[in-house]
């Protein structure tokens, strides 16, 4: 296997500590650095919206979600009441989503309010909207994925680890 880690993050990021990358099912890359092994987690960051905008877009392909520009509630009208007067809601995509142009209520994400809810994806769901309604402006949140993932989970049926592994691995 050709060495790729150090070459890769000597120009870039030297916290990168592993890589494994599969091509048609086979293992084509697996380096571990730092003391880094096979069975160590990481905080994989932003490679979670990368994958999850994979899996949207098999999703899509699978004929499970028509298309990016649906709107987030058409997916989540028989689990989710949106706070009384919200409006805004009811016109983000997933595209809106997909591009972090989704606009949401708040300066920040309350993260010990998601991670300690019993359902992260309708906490999330709480904070989406807000009066400005629909800007287009970028913004940068990352909790969105939990609404693209519980959209997945709704269509398919299946938990989205089972999904990943049965139609991206």
């Amino acid at each position: 296997m050709k060495k790729t880690l150090n070459v890769y993050s000597s120009k870039n990021d030297i916290n990168i500590k592993q890589i494994v990358a599969y091509k048609d099912n086979f293992l084509e890359i697996e380096e571990y650095r730092d003391g880094f092994k096979k069975e160590d987690t990481m905080n994989v960051m932003s490679v979670t919206k990368s994958v999850t905008s994979l899996l949207v877009g098999i999703a899509i392909d699978k004929g499970l979600i028509k298309s990016v520009d649906d709107y987030v509630m058409d997916y989540y009208k028989d689990v989710y009441t949106p706070k009384r007067g919200e409006q805004t809601i009811y016109h983000v995509t997933i595209r809106h989503l997909l591009t972090m142009t989704a606009p949401y209520k708040g300066k920040s994400e309350p993260w010990t309010k998601v991670c300690t809810s019993e359902d992260w994806t309708l906490t999330t769901l709480d904070i989406l909207g807000g009066r400005n309604g629909i800007t287009n402006e970028f913004r940068y949140h990352p909790l969105g994925v939990q609404i693209l993932l519980g959209i997945i989970r709704i269509t398919s049926g299946m938990n989205v680890l089972d999904f990943h592994r049965g139609f991206l691995l």
